[in-house]
């Protein structure tokens, strides 16, 4: 069982579904790409942030029977609050569902839900996690597992006297159906579920998937099939959904020049149109290689992160407007600008209603470009962003895959595949001043 894109690390171990994720405000005008404070500056303020001590590990993983690798955010679940580990559980490290507990200020872990693995029909390797506009189930998708090992779809329900029962489980068949589904799903109001698989399709390059409920149960449709070339290829992360009900994503390769694109999918009569908003250029001058979808704004703003590209091709923040029928690409940020800084953002961003961009990065931060990733914030000043980087250290947790979620009193939580006191991930939080974010996805 591998994850994607693993290949390049050497690690322990969607959007992006937070507790609550966020993306709102207007934004300065930015200027030249990649504009960074001076050293001194960016050491001074690092330095500050981790005097505060203001992160705090909230738990280690143990790894088997425990979870390990967690590579999604947690997210509110009425009293508990979960998420999902890549590995552990089984003695195969099939993967968990976990919950996190507070109580007088103390953390309590609980392990809802081990996956079995293809062997009993069962997902394998979770990569992500929603809830429901109301009730109580969850979804996670599996990247392996099901029927015919390409990967799952599971609904799960509480259970107040045990684990969670598994009520539904999906097998993705391959080619022309999807394969490997990556990142989140999201639910509508009416429960419909939609999401992406890296591969399958018609033409084994990736879809875009929907679960409509049918009685007790759902019934699958390919709605969109990448074309590969100058159409998109590989989507890595899940969707958003506007108002009018189109969806929204990346792919990791495809567009112009091989180094993504950001898609749109508009529903049109019985089916969807798909149309290719942004092309990314790639290094010097761009991103390329977006693993995480994008965070929807008002005014139709999209915000991303790009894994690779930028001055130092170590990855980039950007923004997307709209113009016209057109999107006009902004870089705010090229990683690498300053000593210390972050490399390889992997994850989502939040914004606030300030306009300050959160996130994090797979690697980088005080340990240098291979360091074991950071958090970092972006805020605009004067017509460019000030970023200030709190640098993992491997016993405060390392190499975060996923971005950063929120929950309603404006405290931010930090999941990472590696690091923490057994070097099998960890949970940490970041008490923020609560400022009102807007949800990515406005369905």
């Amino acid at each position: 069982m591998s994850f994607l894109h693993q290949g390049r690390y050497t690690l322990g171990a969607i959007a992006t579904v937070a507790i609550l994720t966020g993306c709102g405000g207007s934004q300065s005008q930015v200027g030249a790409p990649g504009a960074a404070q001076p050293l001194d500056y960016q050491t001074q303020r690092a330095e500050s942030i981790a005097a505060k001590g203001t992160i705090k590990v909230l738990y280690s993983f143990k790894g088997s029977p425990d979870g390990a690798a967690p590579k999604t955010p947690l997210i509110a679940h009425t009293a508990t609050d979960s998420m999902t580990t890549f590995e552990g559980g089984d003695s195969n490290n099939d993967g968990t569902v976990v919950g996190l507990t507070q109580k007088n200020g103390k953390w309590t872990e609980s392990v809802l839900y081990t996956f079995r693995g293809g062997a009993y029909g069962d997902g394998s390797g979770p990569t992500g996690i929603s809830t429901f506009p109301a009730g109580s189930d969850y979804i996670v998708t599996t990247e392996d597992g099901g029927t015919s090992n390409n990967g799952t779809v599971v609904a799960l329900a509480p259970n107040s006297s045990g684990p969670w029962t598994e009520t539904f489980v999906y097998s993705f068949g391959g080619p022309p159906d999807g394969a490997t589904p990556v990142g989140n799903s999201i639910v509508d109001k009416q429960g419909n579920v939609y999401g992406t698989t890296e591969a399958g399709g018609t033409n084994g390059t990736g879809a875009v998937y929907r679960m409509q409920p049918k009685a007790s149960s759902y019934s699958e449709s390919i709605l969109y099939s990448f074309q590969g070339g100058t159409d998109g290829e590989n989507p890595y992360d899940g969707l958003i959904m506007d108002k009018k009900g189109a969806l929204y994503g990346t792919t990791y390769v495809g567009g112009t020049t091989g180094s993504g694109t950001v898609f749109k999918l508009m529903p049109k009569g019985t089916g969807y149109t798909e149309s290719i908003l942004y092309s990314f250029q790639g290094a010097p001058s761009d991103g390329s290689r977006p693993t995480a979808g994008v965070c929807g704004a008002p005014k139709g703003l999209l915000y991303g992160t790009t894994e690779e590209g930028g001055t130092k091709d170590v990855g980039t923040v950007y923004k997307l407007t709209p113009s016209g029928n057109t999107y006009k690409e902004t870089v705010l940020w090229n990683f690498g600008s300053v000593s210390g800084d972050g490399a390889y953002p992997y994850g989502g961003v939040l914004v606030d209603k300030k306009g300050v961009i959160y996130g994090t990065t797979l690697e980088g931060g005080a340990g240098g470009s291979s360091g074991p990733g950071t958090f970092y914030t972006l805020t605009p000043s004067s017509g460019t962003y000030k970023e200030v980087v709190y640098s993992f250290t491997g016993a405060n947790g390392a190499n975060p895959y996923a971005g950063p979620s929120v929950d309603s009193k404006g405290n931010l939580y930090l999941t990472t595949d590696a690091g923490g006191a057994n070097n099998k991930g960890a949970v940490s939080a970041y008490p923020h001043h609560p400022t009102a974010f807007t949800p990515c996805s406005q369905t």
